[in-house]
């Protein structure tokens, strides 16, 4: 079906890190293909026409943008799952478990995408780390307890061991930095839908130092998702374009407020914004001002961040 689909292919080659690719131009999506380190990796591009832009010289230089700024360094990186939960199927009279989430360290998959996995064949909870660990054919998971979807979970709390006590103890305890009043945080994750993972917001004028309930949400385009992010005054109005490990900003209306942005993942994220581009390694948080910007910024990728959409995905195990 996609094959029939498919408008134009066509092969590109970096001679810097000698890596060839190939480009699959869908019409409305057009995809990067290549492989480095084993991995096969998957980009959705764009390219600007107008500009005189060829698909040869956007599939390259997307290629030696990732494996100079976006690839995985990490060797100790582990496969997680966060919004998790595991359930039981039967199929011609077998029952077995699998396990539900948004992945990311997958050898094979892209971080963010929500899969389900294969048959679970082993399970302990590691309560030193905080962690379940979920153990397929082929992948092990490692899946913080405070990012259990309990609301799931509950229908089969006999699959995780003293399922009570776990619930107890980490249902609501997912942590959701936070900044000093007057200032404006959004916190990314790579592990979570379109890098969005919450927002905080204590106004000047607030009168019990609480923050601001805020909603997010994605607008599925034709062409290109957006994900917007409000405050239920409206005081905060937040909308970018989310690309592969890098967003764009369209709105960064902060209320007059210092603007910061934080990386809780574990790769670096970029952020394009009015003042340039923002590099934030895992675990950084910056200030959205000009002095925080890079002077020489990578060409990044510019296409959808789900291609396809979001699907439910195999983990490759089978």
């Amino acid at each position: 079906m996609a094959d029939k689909m498919l408008r134009e292919e066509v092969e590109v080659y970096s001679k810097k890190y000698d890596v060839h690719g190939v480009v699959k131009d869908y019409s409305l999506v057009t995809k990067l293909c290549f492989n480095y380190r084993d991995k096969d990796i998957e980009i959705a591009i764009h390219r600007n026409i107008l500009n005189g832009e060829r698909f040869e010289d956007v599939g390259r230089d997307v290629i030696e943008t990732y494996i100079a700024n976006l690839a995985d360094d990490n060797s100790d990186r582990r496969c997680m799952l966060h919004y998790w939960y595991i359930d039981e199927k039967t199929y011609e009279g077998k029952t077995y478990k699998m396990a539900h989430g948004i992945v990311s360290g997958h050898r094979k998959l892209d971080d963010a995408t929500e899969i389900h996995t294969s048959e679970v064949n082993a399970l302990s909870i590691d309560q030193e780390n905080g962690e379940a660990v979920i153990m397929t054919r082929n992948t092990v998971y490692h899946c913080p307890l405070e990012y259990c979807r309990f609301i799931k979970q509950d229908a089969y709390p006999n699959i995780l061991p003293d399922y009570d006590e776990i619930k107890s103890r980490y249902k609501g305890k997912i942590n959701y930095p936070s900044i000093e009043q007057g200032n404006v945080l959004l916190v990314l994750a790579n592990f979570c839908d379109y890098y969005f993972h919450s927002l905080w917001y204590v106004p000047m004028d607030s009168k019990d130092n609480e923050p601001l309930e805020y909603s997010g949400w994605p607008h599925v385009g034709m062409v290109q998702d957006s994900y917007l992010i409000h405050t239920e005054d409206m005081r905060i109005d937040i909308r970018y374009f989310p690309h592969f490990q890098n967003i764009e900003f369209y709105s960064e209306d902060t209320d007059g407020c210092p603007f910061y942005i934080e990386n809780i993942g574990d790769v670096v994220l970029f952020a394009k914004t009015q003042v340039g581009t923002i590099r934030l390694a895992p675990g950084e948080r910056k200030q959205v001002i000009e002095d925080n910007t890079e002077d020489k910024p990578p060409i990044l990728p510019r296409g959808d961040l789900y291609p396809a959409g979001i699907i439910e995905a195999d983990d490759g195990d089978e």
